[in-house]
């Protein structure tokens, strides 16, 4: 259905790579295999930090493609017209979730006993459970919790990313052949005409989106709880969890700006992710990082002043002897650079600039996730050694390597420009549209 938006987005071409690109394969492959390297050395030669470091990866790559998916649910529901360009590039991470969820498994199952101090056999220290967390702070629960509703959450960002896809697929589906068309007409089977499928694909769309931006909350809020929070089991916070999830959205808007600028290049969107959607996604990144500044000081005036030491402790901690420096540097990353940085138009709407400033707040956000996890294992004495070692970086291109496999994979064989709108957008357009499954007993999944 062609859209009049000013000639720019009528009759949008199909823009997708003709296979994966053999660059960016063999690169995935090869950051994987370093990884995969790394990983098992260091399980061989210090078992806890191997975890440990296994742990922050999976924090921060699970939460960057969670946020970007997210953003791709929220614009939609927003019915945020200038997103068209970039949604598709956001939806792409949720290739990654079920990587993701595979490799939650062995935290879940596995890990416990390096992770958790108030785990049985806790490596180095007896069971610790502080008087009032039993019911909480119990393997089998805190398993059952955190597999179930980050299932729940994988399972329907895959259900939005297919009704998101499903009107594309079957338009494009002619214009295939071999594997991908196999997988058009595996995802299209019951095709019942292009304006049918466009108002089933808008209501179930809609009714995911809210679905999703609740379990999105509510499963980084327990994992933040129980990978975080209860690595020190006598601190608490209230506000961890609203913190931990919306830094990753916008930790998904930086990496949405990587990508697009990446995809853009690569297949050639110049005349379709324009400088002023450039501009808008600049907007975002730059108000998420006064959020983020926001929210770390919330949490951060109310444990100073509460003179709680069980509280102050935690940030003690992480402003105090080798750590001091990953802290400052992280609120350099996250709020300083981005935010003098972005000041303007011209920054947003130039690549380059746009580009630097994302990485720079990524580069920020995983030395966040480092920071939220490795003081509770490592301080006093023990935090003096300590610095970023092979373990860290060696799990961190692994992982890196998976992404670039598993996004690859996505635009190998999905338009990466959303060609269709949700019926909401084109009345926003003052397109009149009729449903054309009224009266039809169109089932709606």
């Amino acid at each position: 259905m062609a859209v009049d938006t000013g000639g720019v987005y009528d009759e949008l071409p199909v823009r997708r790579f003709e296979g994966r690109p053999r660059g960016g394969l063999l690169l995935g492959v090869a950051l994987v295999v370093v990884g995969a390297i790394a990983i098992v050395a260091a399980l061989a030669s210090d078992p806890a930090r191997a975890w440990r470091a296994y742990l922050a990866n999976w924090l921060f790559f699970t939460s960057i493609s969670a946020g970007a998916v997210m953003w791709s649910a929220i614009v939609m529901m927003a019915r945020g017209l200038w997103s068209q360009p970039v949604r598709r590039i956001q939806l792409s991470f949720v290739a990654f979730l079920p990587i993701a969820w595979l490799l939650f498994l062995p935290l879940l199952f596995v890990s416990g006993k390096y992770i958790f101090p108030w785990s049985a056999g806790f490596v180095g220290e007896v069971e610790h459970i502080p008087a009032g967390k039993a019911l909480w702070l119990n393997v089998p629960f805190a398993i059952t919790r955190n597999l179930v509703l980050f299932t729940v959450f994988v399972a329907v960002a895959l259900a939005f990313a297919y009704w998101s896809l499903r009107p594309d697929l079957g338009a494009a589906k002619s214009d295939t052949s071999g594997a991908v068309r196999r997988l058009y007409d595996r995802l299209t089977g019951g095709w019942r005409g292009t304006e049918v499928e466009e108002v089933r694909a808008s209501h179930n769309s809609a009714t995911l989106a809210p679905i999703l931006a609740i379990l999105y909350a509510l499963s980084l809020t327990i994992i933040a709880f129980d990978y975080v929070m209860s690595l020190e089991p006598e601190w608490k916070s209230t506000l961890i969890g609203g913190y931990f999830f919306a830094d990753a959205l916008l930790a998904g808007l930086s990496v949405t700006a990587v990508a697009t600028l990446a995809f853009r290049r690569a297949l050639g969107l110049q005349d379709l992710v324009l400088p002023e959607n450039l501009h808008d996604l600049g907007k975002l990144h730059f108000g998420f990082n006064v959020v983020w500044a926001y929210l770390f000081w919330a949490q951060f005036i109310v444990i100073w002043y509460g003179i709680l030491p069980p509280e102050q402790s935690f940030v003690i901690r992480r402003f105090s002897g080798p750590y001091s420096p990953i802290a400052v540097t992280v609120l350099l990353c996250l709020f300083v650079i981005p935010f003098f940085g972005l000041l303007g138009v011209k920054p947003k709407k130039t690549p380059a600039t746009l580009a630097l400033f994302a990485a720079v707040t990524l580069v920020g956000f995983w030395l966040e996730r480092w920071l939220l996890v490795y003081p509770s294992w490592y301080h006093g004495e023990l935090a003096t050694p300590l610095r970023i070692g092979w373990q860290e970086i060696g799990t961190f291109l692994g992982f890196a390597g998976l992404l670039v496999l598993s996004l690859l994979y996505f635009a190998s064989r999905f338009p990466m420009i959303q060609l269709w709108r949700p019926m909401a957008e084109l009345e926003l357009l003052g397109d009149v549209v009729e449903n054309p499954t009224a009266g039809a007993g169109v089932d709606e999944a």
